[in-house]
């Protein structure tokens, strides 16, 4: 068994486990309708998709070959929650969001020639908020 890390994911095994089960369950194709849901009537969908992203958007879960263009529309929908009407009541909601959406770039790939943009909390792997 190949090893890499101490995560769940972080081995063969679970990696083709995962792989298992996003194709079997086809998780990525309803994670889409959901986060292309329109965000003037269905923004709590697309905050729940993103959620769903932050729970299970990790190399060795997600599709490998669609993870950094989903994460990438994981970032961009989460910043335009934030303009949100009916979220603007809500400054501690507002608040999360800005978590969320902190979490999110935090898993981007560091360009070449600059540092890391990973964070460097030292949270467990199952607190995806603060």
């Amino acid at each position: 068994m190949g090893m890499w890390d101490i995560k769940p994911w972080d081995n063969d095994e679970a990696a083709d486990w995962y792989t298992d089960v996003m194709e079997t369950c086809q998780i990525r194709k309803k994670w889409l309708e959901g986060i292309k849901a329109d965000l003037t009537d269905e923004f709590d969908t697309v905050r729940a998709a993103i959620g769903l992203f932050i729970m299970l958007g990790r190399v060795y879960i997600w599709p490998i070959e669609t993870y950094d263009k989903d994460l990438e529309l994981a970032i961009s929908k989460c910043e335009s929650l934030q303009k949100v009407d009916e979220y603007q009541e809500s400054p501690e909601l507002l608040e999360q969001i800005g978590f969320e959406l902190e979490e999110l770039k935090s898993r981007r790939k560091p360009n070449e020639g600059t540092q890391s943009q990973q964070m460097t909390t030292d949270k467990k792997w199952w607190q995806f908020w603060k």
